[in-house]
């Protein structure tokens, strides 16, 4: 799978004031009509459980710049440290998180699941969305970071 270049995002959730991140890079567009969109998520984790309660998230698309936070919420140790930094996201719709640097976002409620190995596909219904900045996506690519050139 390393050979298959992705986008990056981080997806987000809150349930009551815990507030949680978390890089995931398996992220798609499902339907246009009704407007639907799935990320995946390993069933072990606290993202799982948090969206499972929640039923609602947000899908914060990384651009250029974004490597570090990208870094960030794909380390565990960010789960000892508070993980959201006063001023460097809004409240959205849904009560997710949405990223101050996201170059664009969309929250969703879940639409639907589905068991899959170790992980669970949801399925999100998007209920806003926005391009904020038209800068570069940020791409994760055979281990690493990259950028568009061209």
């Amino acid at each position: 799978m390393g050979h298959f270049a992705s986008g990056v995002t981080v997806m987000t959730t809150a349930v009551a004031d815990r507030l949680h991140g978390m890089t995931v890079s398996a992220f798609a567009s499902v339907s246009l009509e009704p407007l639907l969109l799935l990320v995946v998520v390993e069933r072990s984790t606290l993202m799982h459980r948090l969206v499972m309660e929640s039923k609602a998230f947000a899908v914060n698309i990384l651009g250029e710049a974004g490597e570090a936070t990208s870094r960030f919420f794909a380390d565990n140790a960010r789960l000892t440290v508070p993980e959201f930094r006063e001023g460097g996201y809004r409240v959205g719709t849904t009560g997710a998180p949405i990223l101050n640097e996201a170059t664009g976002y969309l929250e969703a409620t879940v639409h639907s699941t589905l068991a899959a190995g170790d992980h669970t596909i949801i399925v999100g219904r998007v209920i806003a969305l926005e391009i904020v900045s038209e800068d570069g996506p940020l791409i994760y690519y055979r281990s690493g970071y990259r950028r568009l050139h061209g």
